[in-house]
């Protein structure tokens, strides 16, 4: 059998789809995952699946809620704090301490690929499991800038946040191990969906922003995937061959897609009733995608 690779993307409280499409997959139609590439939610979900930590993983999102994951309210303190040098409007302790409790980098079996990225120099950073910062690098992938703390990584990786700001879907992180199947579970639908409710304050209009230029990412990282996998397909017809620019070979991927086809509501919901929804609706939208 062939090495399947899994590309997780972000989504914060939407990752919660992503385990329950995987599970499906895993469980229905006996998929292994060789490789497992994951930015911000994913990242961390990608470390429990890398470590087969299926059932814990599965109960630690059936049991979380906002506390679990983040401190603090928006308020007038917390804007006055951000006036006066705060980092971010929020506090991770909560995420830090599952990260701490949960990974443990020698049980990760699979090849596991967490991004991050740095503000200072705007680079993206592939940390892989035998990285002795591996932890640091779960958490600065979670984060959501001015939401959450940029993490210090490294002397050399300061400053880091969510890897999604560069690779919403991290496609690329895996295609250099020659998979032979890509599944690619994402958190939103290509289309952004329609918000039909009044943005209260500059945190709702932040995270909105956030949530519109992610989905054009998301809906570019995949678009040139599947345009450059039709495109090696048509030329092999053709009996022709392409290269990249270092004069690699191209090739094709077989390749399924996991995603809603509305939007699963706000990345900061961890509420019970909005995770049990994502999670329904994960699993229905795997069973439709894979059978």
């Amino acid at each position: 059998m062939g090495k399947t690779a899994l590309v997780l993307s972000g989504g914060g409280a939407k990752g919660a789809f992503q385990v329950a499409a995987e599970k499906y997959a895993r469980e229905e139609h006996g998929y292994h995952w060789d490789i497992i590439a994951g930015v911000s939610v994913g990242a961390l979900n990608g470390a429990m699946l890398a470590m087969e930590k299926f059932d814990q993983l599965d109960q630690l999102w059936k049991t979380l809620s906002n506390r679990c994951v983040y401190t603090g309210k928006w308020n007038l303190w917390a804007a006055i704090r951000l006036l006066f040098g705060a980092k971010s409007i929020y506090g991770n302790e909560p995420l830090r301490e599952i990260i701490e409790r949960e990974v443990e980098p020698d049980k990760i079996k699979a090849d596991l690929r967490v991004g991050a990225v740095s503000l200072s120099n705007g680079n993206y950073t592939i940390y892989r499991k035998d990285d002795p910062n591996l932890k640091h690098a779960i958490l600065a992938s979670t984060v959501m800038p001015i939401i959450w703390p940029p993490q210090h990584v490294s002397a050399e990786c300061q400053y880091m946040v969510d890897g999604s700001l560069r690779r919403f879907s991290p496609i690329g992180d895996v295609l250099d191990t020659d998979p032979d199947e890509v599944v690619i579970i994402s958190c939103r639908p290509q289309k952004p969906g329609i918000i039909d409710k009044p943005f209260k304050n500059i945190l709702d209009i932040g995270i909105r922003t956030y949530d519109i230029a992610s989905d054009e990412i998301v809906s570019g990282d995949i678009a040139e995937f599947l345009h450059i996998n039709r495109n090696v397909r048509e030329a092999a017809n053709g009996g022709v061959t392409l290269h990249n620019v270092k004069g690699k070979e191209y090739r094709e991927y077989r390749c399924r897609i996991i995603e809603p086809v509305e939007s699963l509501g706000s990345m900061m919901d961890f509420s019970h009733d909005a995770i049990k929804r994502s999670m329904k609706i994960g699993r229905e939208r795997a069973k439709e995608i894979l059978g």
